[in-house]
């Protein structure tokens, strides 16, 4: 085992401001003997056209959830992409992420009926096609961390996963036996969340200039007017503690209760539906009480959450969910439209009236990373406006 290697994005420096992660000069080349993991849920427009939007960001989440207990005590970095996610780990965790992604995929057949495309891409074969893998970690907080992208090596390990070849030889095998519950820590127990101000957007920028000093300058200013038109981070981010509210309804736990005891009898996930409605009510009544127990101080949980939310990063993309009314989206547009026609950015937007929110959960006090999306589709739906905008030219 290379400790040095494993170690990478353990030992690389947090980065307190947003504002840093738009500069290329603050990011670190991943080892090229690391492995970049994809996985995106196959068809998963048509999917939240059925009304299956929620299945489809819980399939992304737990394909995280099953690669972070399976490669645990390393940390590594990922990213949350609505229909999917990605990684990076090292030579060492490469079976152990070929089972994880084994997993997730029979999850997501078995009881969601959605197929999830798994693939795993080494970066030498990145770096040969002239792209890098570049990391940051973000870091607004001791105990919560976020990792973000750049250098469009993650762009060019999702189009060989994707390539459609019938011997690609990038995808997760089929394999026996993969019917594996790693999914614990997996979450989804809030209601959505209405938005303060009226709409809650997921909004997707890619800026395509050429020139790595004009790509910095071009993000300081997106990131400006985001700021210009939606104001600071308190008011435009997406999650409330009044908002946040448990679910409570054998439907609301149903998500999580099928990931939880995937491929297990009928008796046990009723049992655990049934189990969860008990601490989902324990749980508010802890919160609007201000409980301390030996697992955390419940009274400040819903502000710890916030904390932890993930609701802004760059991985190659800019992604945001962000809280606003419909005359600042038109803004927004406006301004993004701008930069497009100049041929700088490609852009997708799409709006609704609540957030989504779906949790990895290791403990109560601070290791706990709540993902973010807009409802009804949420970043898939942006992303189909933005490749619609990159087939254009």
């Amino acid at each position: 085992m290379n400790n040095q290697s494993d170690n990478f994005y353990h030992d690389l420096p947090g980065l307190p401001s947003f504002a840093d992660v738009a500069h290329q000069d603050r990011y670190r080349p991943l080892p090229s003997d690391w492995w970049v993991a994809i996985s995106d849920v196959k068809g998963s427009t048509a999917a939240i056209q059925d009304g299956k939007y929620r299945q489809v960001n819980a399939i992304g989440v737990a394909s995280i959830v099953a690669l972070l207990n399976k490669v645990r005590p390393l940390e590594i970095p990922y990213v949350f992409g609505g229909d999917g996610a990605t990684a990076c780990l090292p030579p060492s965790a490469l079976e152990q992420a070929k089972e994880a992604m084994r997993a997730a995929r029979a999850l997501s057949r078995a009881e969601f009926g959605l197929e999830l495309r798994a693939g795993l891409v080494p970066v030498s074969q990145v770096e040969r096609a002239g792209f890098r893998v570049l990391v940051a970690k973000y870091q607004p907080h001791p105990w919560f961390g976020q990792a973000m992208f750049l250098g469009g090596g993650l762009s060019q390990a999702e189009k060989l996963v994707k390539e459609p070849a019938p011997d690609n030889p990038w995808l997760i095998d089929e394999k026996e036996g993969a019917q594996e519950n790693c999914f614990e820590g997996f979450e989804c127990r809030w209601n959505e969340i209405p938005s303060p101000h009226g709409e809650t957007i997921a909004l997707l920028v890619q800026v395509t200039e050429p020139d790595e000093a004009a790509r910095d300058r071009l993000h300081d200013e997106i990131l400006a007017k985001i700021g210009e038109i939606y104001g600071d981070e308190a008011e435009y981010h997406p999650l409330r503690e009044e908002g946040l509210r448990l679910a409570k309804s054998m439907r609301g736990v149903a998500a999580e209760a099928m990931i939880r005891t995937a491929f297990g009898n009928m008796p046990q996930r009723i049992w655990w539906m049934l189990k969860t409605r008990v601490l989902v009510s324990l749980g508010d009544y802890m919160m609007k009480r201000g409980v301390r127990t030996d697992r955390t101080d419940w009274g400040g949980y819903k502000a710890r959450l916030i904390a932890n939310s993930d609701y802004r990063k760059l991985d190659e993309v800019l992604r945001m969910v962000i809280a606003g009314a419909p005359e600042q989206r038109g803004r927004l547009r406006e301004a993004l439209e701008g930069w497009r026609r100049e041929g700088r950015i490609v852009y997708g937007i799409h709006a609704a009236p609540t957030a989504l929110i779906t949790c990895v959960v290791s403990d109560y006090v601070n290791d706990h990373v709540h993902f973010l999306d807009a409802a009804n589709g949420g970043y898939a739906l942006a992303a189909k406006e933005m490749k619609g905008q990159m087939a254009e030219g």
